[in-house]
């Protein structure tokens, strides 16, 4: 009978072995700085970062540049209350130095094994954001989601830039917001100054997941800041961390909206709303929503400011953009324009803009350059410099969306200027050649001919009615474009090319290899998480390298030749 009973608990222990490794088994492993204030219960800090399971079955541990990892805070989920690691027997929500980055170790817990390669970022903030659901599937039914969250932003060495609730979070963009890697609108209850960027409550993380280089979006908008363009947004590049998990490489951008240290023009809609009773919402959309030449839409306000010459922020967008939109109007050529600023407009300042905009329209149509209806030049209508520039930035970049989206221009009040502006620059991140399919092949993938000033042919009519075809055509014009090429853009070129240092004239502008060393340990990260170097296919047209460097010296390829090419258009021999 003893006996028995001794091989019954033999039996017994054996079957309760493996339950009791499988009830300590590890679900998730975060970790956080040690300073970071230990959390209550079963939550943890917004910046503790969870372990990604790798195809293999192996972990990755991504962290951000900040990060001591001398001593990390551990938190575990599931029944395991502590592990061993590197000999070292580490408690839930204790340190340990055990994480170097670099390298691959082995966490054990019972009979469970865990190998957790350590990855850091460099030079580089970071973003811990975190939704009010816990996940982006409600935001990823609709651009019109949005929902409450938090969010903290520090810098690369770890100081908080800001730390709060979020008035909400949305996700963003046309094609980009299809894609995988999602871009981010944030509200902030407050006015905040991010990372040295001025003062706003709305802030950008842009994705540029078509872009494996994640620097055309910085080149153009680094361009328009060196060549003076008034109102170009700034940056940061930054990690993101998605509710606790590692989302990748993103710019923290300020958004072109109407406002102080944004588009700091007049803001008429402000205005407006102090004229009328009711939210200029429900005041009901006339017009109509159909693309139609010579139409507009607007919405029935009663009651106008005494000045209604500014300030307007207006788009040109594609036609099927045009149609859902607020307000906006379609020019007797057929371009449809959005009116941004005053998102709710009234039809008499659609009509003020949109005779404006139609005014341009038909002086640089005509060969003397002049409206016949108004007999004034095109050049008195809008301003050359913010012209030429943002021509030149749209050319040099060979940009896919130039002429036709994400193409912005502002008028001031009368008082200020009566003239259209044209900027800021915005969404490059399908430039420099990344882009090419059916009806661009050999266009927009290649570094030689014109883009954006050239007149397409038959097969992309609908494209004759942007605007920089009908501004090329006019002598005076091309004439501003070769100067402010050759004494302004061609050195920008040269510094990014490495053949020109860096100076107070080319502002923020640095080499290719200096963007590369930038950003290089980010996108490591970035690009284990998401392989996409190398792809070819819809979201990858262009093949442009299999490796980070491979995507640099695509660019540099790309911009040698076409400096080369505008050189023959734009220099005078011997120049």
């Amino acid at each position: 009978m003893r006996r028995y009973t001794v091989f019954l608990l033999i039996v017994l222990a054996a079957l309760l072995l493996p339950l009791c490794a499988q009830a300590r088994e590890i679900k998730v492993l975060y970790v956080c700085d040690a300073d970071t204030a230990v959390a209550e219960g079963k939550t943890v800090p917004v910046e503790a970062i969870r372990w990604k399971k790798t195809d293999s079955g192996k972990y990755d541990l991504y962290l951000p540049a900040c990060m001591d990892t001398s001593s990390l805070r551990v938190y575990l989920t599931g029944d395991a209350s502590d592990f061993e690691v590197n000999g070292e027997t580490v408690a839930n929500r204790e340190l340990t130095g055990a994480f170097v980055p670099g390298t691959t170790v082995t966490v054990s817990n019972g009979k469970n094994r865990y190998e957790v390669t350590v990855y850091q970022s460099a030079n580089a903030g970071a973003v811990y954001l975190r939704t009010e659901s816990g996940s982006l599937n409600y935001l990823s039914e609709s651009k019109r989601h949005h929902e409450g969250g938090s969010v903290k932003i520090v810098d690369v060495n770890g100081e908080i830039s800001y730390e709060g609730e979020l008035d909400y979070v949305r996700l963003r963009g046309n094609y980009s917001f299809q894609v995988v890697k999602k871009s981010f609108h944030l509200k902030l209850p407050v006015k905040a100054k991010i990372l040295g960027m001025k003062k706003a409550k709305t802030w950008l993380l842009l994705a540029n997941y078509c872009d494996n280089s994640q620097i055309r979006d910085a080149i153009a908008l680094d361009m328009a800041d060196a060549a003076g363009m008034t109102f170009s947004m700034h940056y940061r590049f930054v990690d993101v961390y998605v509710n606790n998990s590692y989302y990748g490489t993103f710019m923290l951008t300020e958004k072109v909206q109407v406002g102080k240290n944004r588009v700091e023009i007049f803001d008429l809609e402000e205005a407006t709303e102090a004229l009328n009773s009711r939210p200029l919402s429900s005041y009901g959309q006339m017009g109509t929503d159909k693309v139609r030449n010579g139409s507009y839409k607007y919405y029935n306000i009663p009651n106008d400011p005494e000045d209604i010459t500014g300030g307007y922020l207006i788009q040109i967008e594609l036609s099927k953009r045009y149609v859902g939109s607020m307000c906006g109007f379609v020019t007797d050529c057929g371009q449809c324009i959005l009116v941004k600023s005053p998102e709710f407009a009234s039809k008499a300042q659609m009509q003020y803009i949109r005779s404006l905009v139609q005014s341009f329209e038909n002086a640089i149509s005509a060969e003397d350059g002049i409206d016949p209806v108004t007999g004034r030049h095109y050049t008195e209508i809008a301003d050359m410099t913010s012209m030429v520039q943002k021509y030149l930035i749209e050319e040099i970049m060979k940009n896919l969306d130039g002429n036709k989206t994400s193409f912005y221009m502002y008028k001031y009040p009368d008082s200020v200027s009566t003239k259209l502006f044209f900027g800021p620059v915005w969404d490059f991140d399908n430039s420099l050649g990344v882009y090419s399919d059916d009806k661009y092949a050999g266009k927009t993938n290649v570094p030689e001919g014109l883009l954006v000033g050239e007149k397409p042919g038959a097969e992309r009519s609908i494209e004759e009615y942007y605007f920089f075809p009908k501004l090329y055509a006019h002598e005076d014009f091309r004439a501003a474009v070769k100067e402010a090429y050759r004494t302004v853009f061609r050195p920008m070129i040269e510094v990014l090319l490495g053949q020109r240092e860096p100076s107070g004239a080319t502002g923020n502008l640095r080499s290719l290899d200096e963007y590369e060393a930038l950003l290089a340990p980010s996108t490591r990260m970035n690009f284990l998480l998401r392989p996409t170097l190398g792809k070819h296919d819809r979201d990858f047209p262009v093949n442009t390298g299999k490796t980070y460097h491979d995507n640099i010296e695509y660019i540099r390829d790309f911009l040698t030749v076409r400096m080369a090419y505008l050189d023959s258009i734009w220099l005078d021999e011997g120049e």
